[in-house]
């Protein structure tokens, strides 16, 4: 059984994915990030269409604003108590981690 994916959602996707780019850039004002980043999440709510987990880690959970890693958040690698990505918002103070597993390289044959 084949899964169909409406054209739009994946219009919409697309354009999460380019206005979260444009978030990321460096030479873009937080100011307009922040913009950047509300229009996604409004565009995602709207379509029902989720955000890839990979930008999802750039956007506050608390204050849904932009992280920018060294300018607005400060992402850390912990390898205890579980190998795990800490990322803090500067703006509020709020850590979320992303737990991760390594992943197992296939037996050599």
């Amino acid at each position: 059984m084949r899964i169909r994916v409406s054209r739009r959602k994946v219009r919409c996707l697309r354009e999460i994915e380019y206005l979260m780019r444009l978030a990321l850039r460096p030479e873009t004002p937080i100011e307009l990030a922040d913009r950047y980043v509300y229009l996604a999440r409004m565009i995602s709510m709207r379509t029902r269409t989720r955000i890839p987990r990979e930008l999802k880690m750039f956007i506050c959970r608390r204050c849904k604003r932009v992280l920018r890693p060294g300018v607005t958040g400060v992402f850390r690698v912990r390898a205890r108590p579980k190998k795990a990505v800490a990322v803090k918002c500067l703006r509020c103070g709020y850590t979320h981690r992303y737990i991760y597993f390594p992943r197992r390289d296939p037996p050599p044959t």
